[in-house]
């Protein structure tokens, strides 16, 4: 017993146990993530000596060996409640989602008796990771408005979650939701074409990514993970689902929202408007075959009508297009999602899983705010995925195999017909003569248009719709092996992906018009009550005369891991590991530049001036290339400082790589392919602008077909082209902590500070440029002056200007957008994580958990990197040099508690509190504003509200259970959300920062945030 410290060592012979569930320290990484493991040391057992471990809920058993020292483990287990047992003694034990747990059989002597002594200690498998448990008791008793189970995760410190109110997002730190990774059942749901880290997360108001009630439990690793994880730059959330016990069990439930329980939104005028929202579901598993094969089904089902957002349009509009904006249309949702397992005890030694997984919906939504209901979308998602799981044991070795098939699917197709149009300011425009440019009336004598005014209105048909499918084959194999002090880790995964994109913009063509009421702000009622835009007179319009094809490709991902845990004594953990990636086809290798393309940019003056060399971004089919180098080593240590799992400090530092999104890859030649067309600077810009707004309008004036066949008749070889660099960059992060672990009775508290630097954050930015280098021009009496790098400018005029040297900026034979892909993105986080817990589970009285998060997140990224593709306010990543993360607070709070009253009542509350998001600066009107552009734009996080709160919400639950004489139990419950109907405002670029100086507020109200009931029924047996 050369490992056991003194205060341990027993009188010899004496046999005797006690056990102890762990709490809090870091310890060898000896299960797959999902699974758990059961160690301990056994004072005077002989080597051999077994140790059994019982799953109470599925009576399945494991065993572990005693070795020569005294110390047993067992191996992959999955979360549950367990019986252990050595020598005839027993006692329980809980196993939640990668945990270690110690039990210990000790024995003592007091007064010449023996007397059973012991520990309880739990914690992650991993020595450097910064983990949150998310217990089962606390995902069905926590209140919560949306049965995601995504939303608990803000339980952990350093996430946040994006529109935590509709499509939850999940990120931490100052990276956005692209680089978090959901792993559910040990396979990943990450999106491998768009946005939203989750697929179905990307865009819509709402939407449950899986169905909550078959959620068994999770663990949230916000930070340095072990090396068995891949494809995830940011935080990773472990999820297991429920399975079929040896009893019959199952449950109903039903949550109700009328509109009598939802307060109106504090900025909305009129009377309240419609909703309802009902959620339903239920569970049923057990033993097909007692003791060999359980069953395990579950749904649920949500019918939801919620209003729109409401008037949100910055400038005095016609009276009947502010009534269709801020309508009383419902947005209508429906959703099903239907999960199944059935498990197999083959042996003591052999478990498979069969699982599948199916998602339905349709969201009627993206209109209100600033769009008509007829500009809205039906956002469809389907997703089925089937999977086959082996989990071997043999003594101190285990084998994790996984296999799954996934067929996945969303689009946005649009709910009405026709051309869009969009209601703007005056546009800009510049004297026939030359000068500078001033708004003005389109048609005004002695002027041209220049450029748009600004959006006011969206109306008519949606120009946009999109639709991405997803197929995938994944292989994955885990090995784990205990020798001694070491714990060898290795494994593999392969994923075959067959994906493709579809996008439709601009075909049916957008109409631009200028608002005819006075420029006036919003409050300002217009003197026109009735305005048609569909025959008034544009003075712009864009159409798409030839529409790019379905874009399909296939990549494949390889990841190999080695990992080797050391635990040479009690006190230290050392985990050191390695990984590799690889991906075949990270951005489009075997597209081909279109020859007109590559010769235009070859040519291209304002490139060269800038030094920019087109053949870096001009793809030969062969000169792009897999990715090879993608090296993480990783490593973490911990101390124990008195050897008994009370104070531990930790600390780590690893690489981590992310892959590249399928959008970013195909988006290049889905945008060559298309040729989308602005009347602004072409050769037929005054000539439209005079026959539209003449007495006798041209049929192109109101019918698409006729626009495209103007427009096609310039006979340009194409519209805007967009380029990714032939070396782009895989996105990775550095991360760093260090911490401490401390128990104190039955609280667990850490403290840790998280370093994180992030590199190679890609986007597409402007690269028009004229033929000195210039990115914009500001004409002077005199002729002109560099405009600078940083305006929103979307239709760059050509040029030539009157003496002025800066001509050109149109890259010759094409008409619009010159994008470039750039991957100089970095971001950084400082951060301290606090947070504190007493476990709430179905044992439990009462639980408390508290998570604090300080933080200072930086970028270079002049652009909101959240669902974003595109960086249209400069023409480089970095032209507004470091600034805050937008959307992410500087510090927040989340508070939770559970209590079990007397009398079967359970009384439980979430209070939420941060800073407010970070946001960014526009400005409008700005003197010596360049050809063209309409505004300087930061849309990095530039501001924070000002005030000490900028998002406080408290919810609160109670529930009754009554015991029916049956046995079974029935469970009313009410729920109240931001119970004291605070107000918490939005804070956007284009609201509270806009203008200067900014009103840093403005009149907008987070979604669904108003004060709201619930009552819900469950019935469970």
């Amino acid at each position: 017993m050369s490992t056991t410290s003194n205060k341990r060592q027993l009188a010899s012979g004496i046999s005797i146990v006690a056990i102890a569930a762990a709490l809090s320290i870091a310890s060898p990484a000896y299960a797959q993530a999902e699974f758990g493991t059961l160690q301990g040391h056994v004072d005077g057992a002989r080597a051999g000596t077994q140790v059994l471990a019982v799953d109470k809920h599925t009576g399945q058993q494991s065993t572990g060996t005693v070795d020569a020292r005294g110390n047993y483990s067992i191996l992959g287990l999955r979360a549950s409640d367990y019986s252990v047992s050595v020598g005839g003694k027993s006692q329980d034990a809980t196993v939640q989602v990668g945990q270690t747990v110690n039990v210990d059989f000790l024995t003592a002597t007091a007064a010449g008796n023996i007397v059973v002594t012991g520990r309880r200690t739990a914690q992650p498998v991993v020595a450097q990771t910064v983990a949150t448990n998310i217990t089962a008791a606390q995902i069905e008793n926590l209140p919560q408005n949306a049965r995601n189970f995504l939303s608990f995760a803000v339980l952990a410190p350093g996430i946040t979650l994006s529109n935590p109110s509709g499509a939850v997002q999940f990120q931490a730190g100052a990276l956005n939701a692209d680089h978090s990774n959901v792993i559910l059942d040990g396979m990943s749901f990450k999106n491998p074409i768009n946005h939203g880290g989750m697929f179905g997360q990307n865009f819509g108001s709402f939407g449950n990514p899986f169905p909550e009630i078959a959620i068994q439990e999770y663990q949230v690793e916000t930070q340095n993970f072990g090396a068995e994880v891949g494809n995830s730059a940011g935080a990773v959330l472990n999820a297991i689902t429920k399975t079929g016990g040896d009893k019959f069990h199952g449950s109903a439930f039903i949550d109700w929202q009328p509109k009598a329980f939802i307060e109106k939104g504090h900025f909305q005028t009129g009377p309240k408007q419609d909703f309802d929202r009902k959620q339903f579901g239920g569970e049923l598993g057990g033993p097909i075959i007692p003791g060999k094969l359980t069953f395990y089904i579950a749904g649920e089902g949500t019918i939801q009508k919620l209003p729109a957002v409401t008037f949100n349009v910055n400038a005095s509009v016609p009276g009947n297009i502010a009534a269709q904006v801020n309508s009383s249309k419902p947005q209508s949702f429906k959703q099903g999602l239907y999960f199944g397992k059935l498990t197999w005890f083959a042996t003591p030694d052999d478990t498979v899983n069969l699982i599948g997984y199916v998602r339905r919906q349709s969201n009627l939504s993206d209109y209100g705010g600033n769009a008509v209901a007829s500009h809205g979308h039906l956002i469809t998602t389907d997703q089925t995925r089937g999977q086959a799981q082996w989990r071997h044991t043999a003594g101190n070795f285990l084998n994790l195999l996984n296999v799954s098939y996934d067929k996945s699917r969303q689009g946005t197709p649009t709910v009405s017909n026709g051309p869009e149009y969009q209601l703007t300011g005056l546009p800009n425009c510049t004297p026939v003569g030359g000068g500078a440019q001033v708004p003005c009336v389109p048609g005004t004598p002695g002027f041209n248009v220049t450029g748009l005014g600004g959006l006011q209105v969206f109306l008519g048909n949606n120009s946009f719709v999109q639709d991405d499918h997803e197929k995938s084959w994944t292989f994955k194999d885990d090995a784990t092996y205990r020798a001694g002090e070491h714990t060898l880790k290795a494994g593999a995964q392969v994923i075959f992906y067959d994906l493709s994109r579809t996008v439709n913009s601009e075909f049916n063509g957008t109409y631009f018009v200028a608002n005819p009421c006075p420029p006036a702000p919003a409050t300002v009622t217009c003197p026109i009550s009735n305005f048609d835009v569909t025959t008034a007179a544009p003075y712009a319009a864009i159409a798409n005369i030839q529409q790019s094809p379905t874009l399909a490709g296939k990549d494949t991902l390889v990841g190999l891991y080695v990992q080797d845990e050391w635990k040479p004594d009690l006190h230290w953990t050392i985990n050191a590991g390695l990984r590799w990636d690889y991906e075949s086809n990270p951005n489009d290798i075997h597209y081909v530049t279109p020859p007109a393309i590559a010769a235009a940019l070859r040519a291209y003056p304002g490139w060269q001036a800038r030094g920019i060399n087109a053949n870096d971004f001009i793809s030969t089919g062969s000169n792009r290339h897999p990715r090879w180098n993608e090296f993480q080593p990783r490593l973490g240590v911990s101390y124990d400082v008195h050897g008994d799992h009370d104070l531990v400090v930790f600390g780590g530092a690893g690489r981590y790589y992310d892959e590249s999104l399928f959008i970013e890859g195909q988006i290049e030649q889905q945008m060559n392919s298309s040729i989308t067309l602005n009347t602004i600077n072409t050769t037929v810009n005054n000539q439209f602008v005079a026959s539209c707004t003449g007495p006798s309008p041209a049929a192109y004036c109101h019918d698409p077909a006729a626009l495209r066949q103007l427009l096609g008749g310039l006979n340009l070889t194409g519209g805007a082209v967009w380029v990714l660099p032939n070396k782009l960059k895989t996105p990775y992060s550095d991360q760093f902590d260090l911490g401490v672990r401390k128990q104190f009775g039955e609280f667990n508290a850490s403290l840790t500070y998280s370093h994180v630097e992030s590199h190679n954050l890609f986007m597409f930015v402007r690269s028009n440029f004229y033929n000195n280098g210039w990115a914009s021009v500001v004409l002077t009496p005199g002729g002109c002056i560099n405009g600078g790098d940083n305006w929103i400018n979307d239709n760059v005029p050509n040029g030539p200007f009157p003496n002025c040297p800066a001509t050109g900026a149109q890259l010759a034979g094409f008409n619009g957008k010159l994008d470039r892909g750039v991957d100089s993105g970095r971001a950084r986080l400082d951060a301290l994580y606090f947070h504190f817990e007493k476990p709430f589970t179905d044992r439990s009285i009462w639980g408390f958990t508290e998570s604090f998060t300080l933080q200072r997140a930086r970028t270079n990224v002049g652009q909101d990197p959240f669902n974003q593709d595109e960086m249209f306010n400069g023409s480089e990543i970095d032209v507004f040099g470091w600034n805050y993360v937008p959307n992410v607070p500087k510090w927040s709070s989340v508070t939770s508690a559970n209590w079990r009253a007397p009398w079967g009542i359970i009384l439980s509350g979430i209070l939420s509190l941060n800073s407010g998001p970070a946001f960014g600066h526009i400005v409008f009107g700005v003197p010596n504003t360049p050809q063209g552009a309409c505004c300087i734009g930061n849309f990095a996080g530039v501001f924070f509200p000002h005030k000490t709160f900028g998002y406080k919400r408290l919810d609160l639950r109670v529930a009754k259970t009554f015991k029916m004489p049956w046995g079974h139990e029935a469970t009313i419950d009410f729920q109240a959300f931001n119970v004291f109907n605070w107000l918490n405002r939005t804070y956007s670029t284009w609201g509270a920062g806009s203008g200067n100086p900014p009103p840093l507020v403005e009149n907008g109200q987070v979604g669904n945030d108003q004060r709201q009931f619930q009552v819900g029924l469950k019935y469970k047996f």
